[in-house]
């Protein structure tokens, strides 16, 4: 035998054996525990989703997958931990658009579209456009009437950076009304002033307005997102009320360790949606006010390049520090 043909052959048997080693780590995963990063403590919104849908996975696949709080530095103590994971399916993080905030207004170590594997998103978490009863407005169109009728005398709340302030500056801006925005830092803080009048739209996640609407302590005009939440289903849209570009929400998705395996992804998201269509997953997501939401690891990939794009316009125009 030449040399030139063994080490053709040899080639041939390494690159056969690399092929066949991916195909059997794809269809014996997973074989092992799985660890669910959690970028905050226990009882956030990321805390909560990933034990509901790390439950689900472990009955699906029966495997345990585990939730572990990596709190600390914004969220980025546990995105510096999953991007140096192994790649092996073994480890990933359940993130937001939170982080996608964080990322493009300061300088951190790893990026989500150069250091992560997109894998599936898990929910969406809309925010509320709500007024007390002191003010007079049914829908955002009657709120801005009223705010062009008085222009800098209306409130809304920050703090500078958040998306509460984002919301308020698209509302400003699609209305072409002059408001001011209150600087609040604790989402409390401007509970106790929207139930005493002294701010004249409140924009909150679903979580915190839905009780107060409930139980009539604040009309909600509108949610964000592209669909009404299954909680207020009598509630619109923003892009109903006539506020095309106020669609951001929090969405939830899980990213992995850059170089995760295709078969190994491509499974992970099948599950994820497999368990995301099950009523006893939707019916516990909306106990947390949230919706179910859905796609391949490639829409999470655009998800997540739209809204770095999106952001970082907002930080160009210093929408996020007003």
């Amino acid at each position: 035998m030449t040399t030139t043909l063994r080490a053709w052959l040899v080639l041939f048997v390494f690159l056969t054996s690399c092929f066949a080693s991916v195909n059997v780590t794809a269809q014996t995963y997973p074989s092992k525990p799985v660890t669910i990063i959690v970028p905050y403590g226990p009882g956030s919104g990321n805390d909560m989703i990933s034990r509901e849908i790390g439950q689900r996975l472990t009955e699906q696949f029966g495997v345990t997958f585990v939730v572990e709080n990596k709190a600390g530095a914004t969220g980025n103590i546990a995105m510096d931990y999953t991007a140096q994971s192994k790649p092996d399916g073994y480890t990933m993080i359940l993130t937001s658009t939170s982080s996608i905030i964080y990322q493009v207004s300061n300088t951190i170590r790893t990026t989500m579209s150069k250091d992560f594997t997109p894998i599936a998103f898990v929910a969406g978490l809309p925010y509320v456009l709500a007024v007390p009863p002191s003010v007079p407005a049914k829908t955002l169109k009657e709120l801005a009437a009223l705010a062009k009728a008085k222009p800098g005398e209306m409130n809304y709340n920050g703090p500078a950076g958040s998306m509460s302030a984002f919301l308020g500056s698209l509302f400003k801006s699609g209305a072409g009304v002059d408001m001011v925005m209150v600087p609040y830092k604790a989402t409390s803080d401007a509970q106790v002033d929207v139930l005493a009048g002294r701010i004249q739209l409140w924009i909150t996640t679903s979580a915190s307005a839905l009780p107060l609407v409930k139980g009539g302590k604040v009309t909600a005009l509108a949610v964000t997102g592209e669909k009404r939440l299954g909680a207020l289903p009598d509630v619109p849209t923003a892009i109903e009320a006539g506020f095309a570009t106020m669609t951001p929400d929090i969405s939830f998705f899980l990213l992995g360790p850059a170089g995760i395996p295709a078969d190994i992804v491509t499974k992970l998201n099948t599950n994820v949606n497999t368990a995301l269509k099950t009523q006893a997953m939707q019916d516990r997501l909306a106990s947390f006010a949230t919706a179910i939401k859905m796609g391949s690891p490639d829409d999470v990939k655009n998800h997540i390049a739209t809204e770095t794009e999106r952001w970082q316009r907002a930080v160009k125009n210093e929408v996020l520090s007003k």
